[in-house]
């Protein structure tokens, strides 16, 4: 999947707000397998970017990462695990919704309108 930020477009915002966004790994052995880019708010922690190794995957680094990012953000009201659609929100990714749901996640959808504005 396309990124949403470039790696210099992060490095900025996180240079501009050092407390709201942050990087949560799951090591071992000097080894990364696992990691999640969190924007955070007072009232939301949102998950914007994750990766694991092949390692990571066998594992459950991941998963083990999440619960221990609900439990770290527990004070907040939300904890947002990102969008779950594909094709520019046409469709929903099941497989992605399905694994999200398993940590207790629910589903909100949002309408978007488009106004037109100017002369006709």
């Amino acid at each position: 999947l396309k990124p949403v930020h470039t790696v210099e477009e992060i490095l900025l915002l996180r240079s501009r707000f050092p407390d709201s966004i942050r990087l949560f790994c799951v090591e071992h052995a000097q080894n990364i397998l696992g990691g999640a880019v969190m924007y955070l708010t007072a009232k939301t922690a949102h998950v914007q970017y994750t990766a694991s190794s092949s390692a990571g995957r066998e594992i459950g680094a991941l998963d083990m990462l999440f619960f221990d990012l609900m439990a770290r953000f527990r004070d907040r009201p939300y904890f947002d695990f990102g969008i779950s659609n594909e094709g520019d929100g046409r469709g929903l990714n099941l497989g992605l919704i399905e694994y999200k749901e398993g940590f207790g996640a629910r589903t909100v959808t949002h309408d978007h309108y488009e106004l037109a504005c100017g002369v006709p």
